[in-house]
């Protein structure tokens, strides 16, 4: 099944959305939203050793925000390394947010960083797709300048 641009784009917004929705719950919520995980934290741990706190919180970070990196990639063809840009005003944005106005969750400048690597990833995720895309239908290669619009590289 191929979809029209048009209601692809439709497609993704709508994802886009409902994604929006659930990452403002998850990050406004006036708490931790992991507060009673700990037994859950332990057993990992007891199962792998270095998944400390920190390093499971930092990943999941990471995961938080690929989709995000993957919608707005997808959308923002043209404008790639500005959807990381985004990433990261999104993610400061909430972290602001948190720092000032619940007092029950805690700011850092380590999920900013994570939440930037996770927009990053989601669109390289987008790019690598697009290339296997074309190159499994024969298309040749084309590069995408940063700043202008496409050109072939046969």
């Amino acid at each position: 099944m191929s979809l029209t641009p048009r209601t692809r784009r439709r497609l993704i917004w709508a994802v886009l959305a409902v994604y929006g929705v659930g990452l403002a719950f998850a990050v406004l919520w006036p708490e931790h939203i992991d507060k009673d995980a700990g037994a859950a934290y332990s057993w990992l741990q007891r199962l792998v050793p270095v998944a400390t706190y920190a390093r499971v919180e930092f990943a999941l970070n990471i995961v938080l925000f690929v989709p995000l990196g993957a919608l707005l990639a997808a959308l923002l063809r043209r404008r790639r390394l500005a959807v990381v840009g985004l990433g990261w005003a999104v993610s400061l944005t909430i972290e602001i947010i948190q720092g000032t106005l619940l007092p029950g969750r805690t700011s850092s400048a380590l999920d900013v960083a994570a939440n930037t690597l996770g927009a990053a990833l989601g669109v390289l995720g987008v790019v690598a797709a697009e290339r296997l895309a074309r190159r499994r239908d024969g298309a040749p290669r084309v590069a995408v300048p940063v700043h202008g619009t496409p050109t072939s590289r046969g």
